[in-house]
């Protein structure tokens, strides 16, 4: 027998639904952040490194810098992009984003990689501390420069996952001599104790 037209109606929702739902699940799993770090190479020129972090539970195969969909953030002119093995890079949005994308090397779940790179003469404090106003013809809104995207596989394949991308404080090292003092300090202590 043929279905009616309004069992037909309501398979087709359903079947809808249940795609929206299984795209919806598969993004659930996506989650990351980012760090970077700077060298200045010359008066007013600087070496941004990157490395991204995959803590949710699925792949990573489009990494976008300073970007969210429609806009790119970075200020200044960028060169020297570099890419890890297996990942490619364009800038974008008129030299003002940097995507970097692959297909034969994903980052896997709770893993990190090292490797995206670029240089430019935007300043650190610029970089890492300032906003910027975009939303071109729409309400204008804030956001760090620093503002990125990841997607799942290629760009757009999923609905991504916005986060910020945060400069790496380097852990102070205590000087060698303090180590030293200290040290002797609580061996000291120790005998101390061992005599009572």
């Amino acid at each position: 027998m043929f279905a009616t037209l309004p069992a037909l109606k309501k398979a087709s929702l359903l079947s809808a639904a249940l795609i929206v739902l299984t795209s919806v699940s598969f993004a659930d799993g996506l989650s990351a952040s980012a760090t970077f770090t700077d060298v200045q190479t010359s008066p007013g020129v600087y070496d941004y490194s990157l490395t991204l972090n995959n803590t949710g539970s699925t792949t990573i195969g489009t990494f976008w810098f300073g970007w969210i969909p429609g806009d790119g953030f970075l200020n200044a002119p960028i060169s020297g992009v570099q890419s890890p093995a297996g990942w490619n890079d364009k800038q974008t949005n008129m030299g003002t984003a940097i995507q970097w994308t692959t297909t034969s090397n994903l980052l896997a779940a709770g893993s990190s990689l090292s490797g995206f790179s670029f240089m430019s003469d935007e300043t650190p404090a610029e970089l890492g501390l300032t906003t910027i106003t975009t939303g071109k013809g729409t309400v204008p809104f804030t956001v760090p420069v620093t503002t990125s995207y990841v997607y799942i596989g290629k760009p757009f394949g999923d609905p991504g996952l916005e986060f910020v991308a945060t400069p790496l404080v380097p852990t102070p090292e205590l000087p060698a001599s303090l180590l030293t003092l200290s040290g002797m300090g609580l061996a000291a202590a120790f005998n101390r104790l061992r005599r009572r």
